[in-house]
C-alpha cells in the first residue's frame, strides 16, 4: 500500500465518517473543526500536509468538545493510528 493509498484509507475516510456522524447529532462546532483538519491534506502523497493534519487533529481534546461514545472511539483509533505514523515519518535518518 502506498502512502497515498494509506491516507485515504486511514486518514481522509475516517474523517469523512467522523463528519458524517457530527452531521446526524448535530454537532456543528465538532463538523467544522474536523473539516478544516480534512481540508489541510490536499496532496494526500505529501508527508508535511499529513504532519500538520496530524498535529492539529491532535488538538481536538483540549477545545472542549463533546463527543458521542462513538465518535471519541473513532477519534481516539485515528490518533492513535496517526501518533504512530508520524513517529516513523519525523524520525531522524541519521543514526547517533
Amino acid at each position: 500500500m502506498t502512502f497515498e493509498e494509506t491516507v485515504e484509507m486511514h486518514f481522509v475516510k475516517p474523517i469523512q465518517a467522523l463528519l458524517q456522524a457530527f452531521s446526524k447529532e448535530g454537532a456543528d462546532a465538532e463538523h467544522e473543526y474536523f473539516s478544516g483538519v480534512l481540508s489541510i491534506v490536499e496532496d494526500k502523497a505529501s508527508e508535511a500536509q499529513m504532519l500538520a493534519a496530524i498535529i492539529e487533529l491532535s488538538r481536538c481534546a483540549f477545545l472542549g468538545f463533546y463527543y458521542s461514545e462513538s465518535t471519541q472511539s473513532q477519534i481516539n483509533d485515528l490518533l492513535d493510528y496517526w501518533i504512530e505514523i508520524a513517529h516513523t515519518m519525523s524520525a531522524d535518518a541519521e543514526m547517533h
